[in-house]
């Protein structure tokens, strides 16, 4: 499968074809953040709070998709960037859907790569494109954030907001 190369502008963000629907805030409310630091022990404790997140929101459908996906972004981040990490969970109420963010303090756009079936590496986007409801990355003043969003039923937005 040929993939892409992901190389925007400055400033501009960088997605799958699944671009988020609408151009409001993202967050609905009921977000919530830690800051990780740059340790392998971080991914194990991302996943365990994301699952504690996805446990109070009641979405445990996608904990799944959630705790790979969060395993993925928190593993480039410690791979490809120095210094703390910010996860970031919250509920879209323009589109219904969950949304994952992980800010580091590396400003390069992360780059969908062709993999061989030997390789090791390269294949976190690609389950990015695969899984999430959509996916992208925009710079920050101290480095990136890359996000994703899995589709969350209407009611459980209702039920937070």
């Amino acid at each position: 499968m040929n993939a892409p190369t992901l190389t925007p502008a400055l400033g501009s963000p960088v997605s799958t074809e699944r671009p988020p629907d609408g151009s409001g805030p993202p967050a609905a409310g009921g977000g919530t953040s830690w800051l990780l630091p740059s340790e392998p022990a971080s991914v194990p404790r991302a996943r365990r709070l994301m699952l504690a997140q996805l446990a109070v929101w009641a979405l445990h459908e996608f904990a799944d998709d959630a705790e790979l996906l969060v395993s993925e972004l928190v593993t480039n981040a410690l791979r490809h960037a120095d210094g703390p990490i910010r996860l970031t969970f919250s509920l879209c109420s323009a589109g219904h859907a969950f949304r994952c963010e992980v800010e580091d303090g590396d400003p390069a756009q992360p780059r969908v790569c062709r993999t061989g079936g030997e390789d090791e590496h390269g294949r976190g986007l690609h389950l990015l494109d695969l899984l999430s409801r959509c996916w992208g990355s925009s710079r920050t003043a101290a480095g990136k954030v890359v996000w994703f969003e899995l589709h969350a039923p209407p009611a459980v937005l209702e039920a937070v907001n």
